[in-house]
C-alpha cells in the first residue's frame, strides 16, 4: 500500500507556494532517475491500473507490485516524489513471522546440523590448546596413498641420517612434512620417553633399563650416543619426554605411536586419555601382531597398524583383523609373503627402508607405506651434491651401508690429524653406497668421479680397495659377492697394480677390463688421486698423482646406472682398510 496519509498528495511548487493537483495522473517508477517504470499497479479497491491518478481532494493511494517497498510518482510536475509503503511495518512483521515460522518447521534438521557444529568447533578448540597450527589428520595424508605415490614416515625421527627419537630428528622430519614413527619406554617415575629399546645400552651413554632411572636422572644425565653412526659432526641431544613430544607435533602430522616395553602401555594409554582426547585424528597406535592392546585403541577411534613376524600365521592375522587398520611388513620378508599381505585388501606399510631399490621393490608389491629410517632420501630421485663434504663429519642422506642402524658397517669419519677423510670399518668386502651424490647427473660427454684415496697401514700387496660404479641400482654392491645389479669397480693393490673390473649381476667374481696398470706401490698413509671416467661409449680409470697411469678408454657401454659407492674391496683386516676424500662428481 503506497499513500493514504496526510502527507500523500499530489502537488506542484509554484514559487513559494505547493498547489494541490486533484485528477493528475502520474508514472509510478523504481528509481528517482531513470529506470523502469512499474505498471503491475491497483487502485484502493483492488482494480488493475498502470498509472496512478490523484482524488478530487489531490490525495494518492494504491498497491504497488510484491515486494517492492520503495516507488518514485512522476505526475509531469517537474520531478519524481519518492513514496514508501504506508504499510511497511505490517509486511516487516509478516515476512519475521513467516521466517520464525519457517525455521521453526526446520527446527530438528537445524539442531542436528548445530550439534554436529558445535561438536567439530569444540574438538578444533580443544585442540588448539596444544596446537599452534591447523590440524592435520591421518586420512588427509594416509588415504591417498597409492604403491606409485606411497606416504613416506620417518622411522625413528629418520634415525639413519639423525639421533633417533630426539627432538631434533622429529622437527627435521615433521618440517619435511613426514609422519612420526615414535617409540616410548617408562621410567622409574613413570614418565615416557621416546627411546626405542627398553635400556639404554646401544643409543645413549649410560647402560641398563630405562626404568631404573628417574625422571630427573634422564633429563639431566642421559644423552644420545649418535656420533658412531652418524659422525662426530653431530651435538649429542637430550631424550625428549613423550608429552613434549605430542605437544609439539600432534595434529601437524601423523604420528605411529607404539610403547615398546608391556610397562609402558597403560602410562601411554592414561597419558592419551586424559590429556590428548583428539589424538584419534592424528595418532595411529602402533602394535605387535601378539599385543593385547587393540581393543583399547579401537574402542577409542584409534587407527591401528600392527606389524607382524616373518612366521606370523594367516590364521593369527585373522584373529586380529577386524581390529586392525593397516599391516605392517619387514623388507627382510620374501616377496611372495609381502604379496599375501598386501592381497588381504588392507593398507600394508614396511620397515625400515633406507634405500631406493627398497622402495621400488615393496611399492612393486603394492605397499603404499614406507617406513624410511632416511625419508628425504628414499622418497625423491635427484642428487643432492656434486662434491664431498666430509670435513664436516656428519653422515649425508643416502649413505647406505650393507647394513643399517649399525655403527660397525656405517661410513666413519676419520678424526684429526684426517679430518675430511672417511673409511669402512668393517670388513671383508664390505661397502658404502653415495647416495646423496646420485644418480650422477651426467653431461653430453659423461661424467667424471674424482677423489684421493690411502692406506694409513698398508694390507699385503695383492689385497685392494677401491669404489664401485655405474650401478642401475642403489642395492649393495660387495666385492667377490653376487649382487642384485651390475656394475664397475675400481681396483687399486697394495701392490702398485691398478685395474678395471666389471662386475656382472649374480656373479661372485669381476671380469678385468683391459690390462692391470703397474704404478708406483703406495706408502703408509701416502695420498693417491683418483678419476674414472664414463663417456657415452668408453669407460677409463686413472691414477693422476703419477703421470701415464691410466687403463686407457675402454670401449664398454655395458654400465651406465648412476649409482656408486665406497667399496673396501679384498681387505680382510680393518687396520689396513682404504680411507677416502675430496669426492667431486662433474659432468663431461
Amino acid at each position: 500500500m503506497f499513500g493514504g496519509t496526510t502527507s500523500d498528495y499530489a502537488m506542484e511548487q509554484v514559487g513559494n507556494q505547493l498547489l494541490l493537483r486533484p485528477g493528475v495522473s502520474g508514472a509510478v517508477w523504481d528509481a528517482v532517475t531513470g529506470g523502469t517504470q512499474l505498471t503491475d499497479l491497483t487502485d484502493t479497491s483492488g482494480l488493475p491500473i498502470t498509472v496512478v491518478v490523484a482524488a478530487s481532494d489531490g490525495s494518492v493511494a494504491f498497491y504497488g507490485p510484491d515486494d517492492v517497498t520503495t516507488v518514485y510518482v512522476d505526475f509531469g510536475l517537474g520531478r519524481r516524489y519518492a513514496m514508501v509503503a504506508s504499510d511497511i511495518a505490517a509486511i516487516v512483521s509478516a515476512r519475521v513471522a513467516g521466517v520464525a515460522a519457517a525455521a521453526a518447521d526446520d527446527a530438528s534438521a537445524k539442531a542436528a546440523a548445530a550439534e554436529a557444529s558445535a561438536i567439530s568447533a569444540a574438538a578444533d578448540s580443544t585442540a588448539a590448546l596444544y596446537l599452534p597450527n591447523a590440524i592435520t589428520t591421518i586420512d588427509s595424508i594416509i588415504n591417498p596413498a597409492t604403491p606409485v605415490a606411497p606416504v613416506y614416515f620417518a622411522h625413528r625421527g629418520g634415525g639413519m641420517v639423525r639421533p633417533e627419537h630426539t627432538l631434533v630428528a622429529y622437527r627435521a622430519a615433521a618440517a619435511m612434512r613426514y609422519p612420526l614413527e615414535i617409540s616410548v619406554n617408562v621410567d622409574a617415575s613413570g614418565e615416557l620417553w621416546c627411546l626405542h629399546d627398553p635400556t639404554l645400552d646401544r643409543t645413549t651413554n649410560r647402560t641398563g633399563n630405562l626404568n631404573g632411572y628417574t625422571t630427573e636422572e634422564i633429563g639431566q644425565q642421559i644423552q644420545t650416543n649418535s656420533r658412531s653412526l652418524l659422525g662426530a659432526g653431530w651435538a649429542e641431544q637430550r631424550l625428549v619426554p613423550l608429552r613434549q613430544v605430542l605437544d609439539e607435533f600432534l595434529g601437524k602430522v601423523p604420528i605411529l605411536l607404539e610403547p615398546k616395553a608391556n610397562d609402558a602401555v597403560v602410562p601411554t594409554q592414561q597419558l592419551l586419555d586424559a590429556s590428548y582426547p583428539h589424538a584419534p585424528r592424528s595418532v595411529i597406535w602402533k602394535a605387535h601382531i601378539g599385543t593385547l592392546s587393540l581393543p583399547w585403541a579401537k574402542a577409542r577411534g584409534y587407527r591401528t597398524w600392527v606389524y607382524l613376524d616373518a612366521g606370523t600365521s594367516d590364521s593369527t592375522m585373522d584373529g586380529k583383523d577386524s581390529m586392525v587398520d593397516y599391516w605392517g611388513v619387514n623388507t627382510t620378508f620374501t616377496d611372495t609373503r609381502i604379496s599375501q599381505v598386501v592381497a588381504r585388501g588392507k593398507p600394508v606399510f614396511a620397515w625400515a627402508v633406507y634405500r631406493r631399490s627398497q622402495v621400488a621393490r615393496l611399492t612393486g608389491l603394492g605397499v603404499v607405506g614406507i617406513m624410511a629410517s632416511d625419508p628425504r632420501y628414499v622418497s625423491t630421485s635427484a642428487p643432492m651434491r656434486t662434491a664431498s663434504r666430509w670435513d664436516l663429519q656428519i653422515k649425508e642422506p643416502g649413505c647406505t651401508p650393507t647394513i643399517d642402524y649399525d655403527p660397525d658397517y656405517a661410513l666413519q669419519f676419520a678424526p684429526t690429524p684426517d679430518v675430511g677423510w672417511v673409511s669402512i670399518p668393517a670388513v671383508p668386502f664390505q661397502s658404502v653406497g653415495l647416495g646423496t651424490y646420485c644418480p650422477v647427473a651426467a653431461g653430453a660427454g659423461g661424467y667424471r668421479l674424482s677423489f684421493d684415496m690411502k692406506f694409513k697401514v698398508l694390507p699385503s700387496s695383492t689385497l685392494h680397495g677401491g669404489i664401485y660404479f655405474g650401478k642401475q641400482s642403489d642395492d649393495p654392491y660387495r666385492f667377490s659377492q653376487s649382487n642384485a645389479t651390475g656394475g664397475y669397480h675400481l681396483v687399486m693393490r697394495a701392490n702398485g697394480q691398478m685395474q678395471l673390473n666389471k662386475h656382472t649381476a649374480g656373479s661372485t667374481s669381476g671380469t678385468t677390463m683391459g690390462s692391470a696398470i703397474a704404478t708406483t706401490a703406495p706408502t703408509a698413509d701416502g695420498v693417491m688421486s683418483f678419476q674414472v671416467n664414463v663417456t657415452p661409449t668408453t669407460v677409463e680409470v686413472r691414477r693422476t698423482d703419477g703421470t701415464g697411469w691410466t687403463t686407457g678408454a675402454l670401449a664398454d657401454t655395458t654400465y651406465r646406472g648412476g649409482y656408486f659407492g665406497l667399496s673396501n674391496g679384498s681387505i680382510t683386516d680393518v687396520a689396513t682398510r682404504p680411507y677416502w676424500r675430496n669426492l667431486v662428481v662433474t659432468q663431461l
